[in-house]
């Protein structure tokens, strides 16, 4: 485990340098000389005391002042846009590889035998996903080829794993490898769809080579799927990671080639068309009434608190942690019906009384009650793997600022978790089975957006 936040920290350390070559937004200032120019008139006539002779023509008494006056000020104006074609969180590929040692990571890579998932594992029979392609902090910048071509991008990841089969030492796997990508749209309204190819070279710590070919469909809600076909080829030195963790511990470098197809899902992940780099931020469409990296809710359920470990009576019983959440919009109701899911769930309503969802199914109803501030969401999840639950809800939103929400939840929960769950959360929670309770807690939203009305693309 120490090697592994070892690497994970210079994955991200040396990611961020490289991505200094290109930066999520750039701003655009004019200056403007502003004149204003005023004449002010003023008419006043002076009758001269005495009697006149009106026989006589005398010259007018009336007389006229004209006041100028001309100021000169600076004005700065600043206009905010993006700078990157593709930014994203994660992404996850289920991979169908043909190998001997299939893994079983199951649809897009993310619904494993979670009692599997540990070094030791050697694969198993009758699998269709053999392994996976896994993706952390994703960038793609403007790469002006051929006379500024049109889609072509150049990026890289924090860290990419490239897993064919369940064998640790076949495992590639690079920080900050360089990728190079061209795109065909065959779509350019939102949800965009295109054909993608791509060449992609890993130097460390394995040595690879990644060609691919898919087809995209996303962004929606920072939610994405793809279909790929490719080729992966590479080694893997004695002293990598891969070889020094494989059961063998044979201290040799490994060589693998395997080609691949694959189903691929991807969270918090914003696609930019090139028009769209010259849209300011404020004109962007928005297809969500929320999209976030956590939300996190204390509850209590009236079960015995994972905090104690005796009976006695505690405010706090467990909580519900939600990670790379996203509510579409849909076009019912006004689009106040929505659609949603999240990278995966962990409901703990006490101890022994907890279900995790990868993936979950959510539907539910979005309300503004104060515009810009507060709104409420009654809904309904369907958890199906690796826990089996049912959670019926409702959420009340305050919205704090772009980036943070806080809010009242209350709802009630009914399910198991039997098995195919891992021991490392049994230790901790207790050994799962049966529950059905109710809940009330407060929440917490970091990067969690909210939008209103006006902000969605389809009331402008």
């Amino acid at each position: 485990m120490r090697k592994f936040l070892l690497w994970l920290i210079f994955a991200i350390a040396v990611s961020s340098q490289f991505w200094g070559c290109g930066t999520y937004s750039r701003t655009e200032t004019d200056v403007y000389t502003i004149s204003e120019m005023d004449t002010t008139t003023t008419y006043s006539g002076r009758n001269a005391p005495g009697n006149r002779d009106n026989g006589i023509i005398y010259s007018s008494s009336r007389t006229v002042k004209a006041d100028r006056n001309f100021i000169q000020r600076d004005s700065t104006v600043n206009r905010e846009y993006p700078n990157f074609i593709r930014l994203g969180l994660f992404e996850s590929i289920g991979l169908i590889t043909g190998r001997a040692n299939p893994a079983g990571t199951g649809m897009f890579g993310i619904f494993p035998d979670f009692n599997n998932l540990k070094t030791t594992y050697r694969g198993s029979s009758n699998r269709i996903f053999s392994g996976g392609i896994y993706r952390l902090g994703i960038g793609e910048w403007r790469l002006r080829w051929f006379r500024d071509a049109k889609d072509w991008t150049y990026g890289t990841t924090a860290l990419e794993i490239i897993m064919p089969d369940a064998l640790t030492e076949n495992a590639l796997a690079s920080i900050a490898p360089l990728y190079v990508r061209k795109r065909f749209y065959l779509r350019e309204q939102i949800p965009y769809i295109a054909l993608t190819g791509a060449l992609g070279i890993g130097y460390f710590p394995s040595q690879y080579l990644n060609l691919t070919a898919s087809i995209d469909i996303g962004s929606i809600g920072g939610l994405n799927v793809r279909g790929y076909l490719g080729i992966a080829a590479g080694t893997n030195p004695r002293n990598s990671p891969q070889v020094l963790m494989s059961p063998q511990n044979d201290s040799t470098s490994t060589t693998t080639v395997f080609p691949y197809l694959g189903i691929g899902i991807s969270f918090l992940d914003f696609l930019n068309r090139v028009p769209e780099l010259d849209r300011e931020w404020k004109d962007h469409e928005h297809s969500s009434w929320d999209v976030g990296l956590m939300q996190l809710s204390l509850i209590n359920s009236g079960s015995r608190s994972i905090y104690k470990k005796d009976s006695s009576f505690t405010l706090l019983t467990g909580y519900i942690l939600k990670l790379a959440n996203a509510y579409v919009a849909l076009p019912l109701l006004n689009y106040k019906l929505y659609a949603g899911t999240s990278l995966c769930e962990l409901m703990v309503l006490g101890n022994k009384e907890w279900g995790m969802g990868i993936l979950p199914l959510r539907m539910g109803y979005w309300q503004t009650v104060i515009a810009d501030e507060l709104s409420v969401e009654p809904f309904i999840e369907y958890n199906y793997y690796p826990s089996s639950y049912v959670n019926l809800g409702a959420r009340l939103n305050l919205k704090v600022n772009d980036g943070i929400n806080i809010g009242i939840i209350a709802g009630y929960a009914s399910g198991s978790t039997f098995g195919g769950i891992g021991t490392e959360l049994t230790n901790q929670l207790g050994n799962p089975g049966n529950f059905s309770r109710a809940y009330i807690g407060v929440t917490l939203g970091l990067f969690d957006r909210i939008f209103f009305k006006e902000q969605l693309r389809y009331f402008r």
